[in-house]
């Protein structure tokens, strides 16, 4: 089936994925819960996801919603362009997002466009200044 949307794992300055790193740690079927619900998200048939997958929680931070058994993970992501960038993995066991997970997500989203930001600008720098 052809993906609608693109889940990239939020990459680190050191090249470590957070969230991969939480995924390890979940045993086998929940993590395989996980990994299937973020295949649903990306291949979901309609350009409008409905909120029981997909909904925002707070200006730039968006959660994806998995359900294992009784269970519920939330990958709280945010978007850039066309992709969608889980920055938190967590076992959601609150009725409402806990303020610490949504500000590490929002401090990674920070982190994210910065370094993309600096990436772009050493790109410009080292563009030849001569004739197209």
């Amino acid at each position: 089936m052809k993906k609608l949307r693109l889940v990239e794992f939020f990459r680190r300055g050191d090249g470590t994925k957070p969230v991969s790193d939480w995924l390890e740690d979940l045993d086998e079927a929940r993590a395989q819960s996980v990994a299937m619900g973020v295949k649903f998200f990306e291949e979901y048939p309609s350009l409008i996801v409905p909120t029981y997958l997909f909904e925002k929680v707070t200006t730039h931070i968006w959660e994806i919603k998995v359900h294992h058994g009784k269970e519920q993970f939330r990958l709280y992501s945010f978007k850039d362009e066309a992709l969608v960038i889980a920055a938190v993995g967590v076992n959601k066991k609150w009725q409402k997002a806990r303020n610490a997970d949504l500000a590490l997500a929002e401090e990674r989203r920070t982190e994210h466009f910065e370094r993309k930001k600096a990436k772009k600008k050493g790109s410009k720098e080292k563009m030849p200044k001569g004739k197209i």
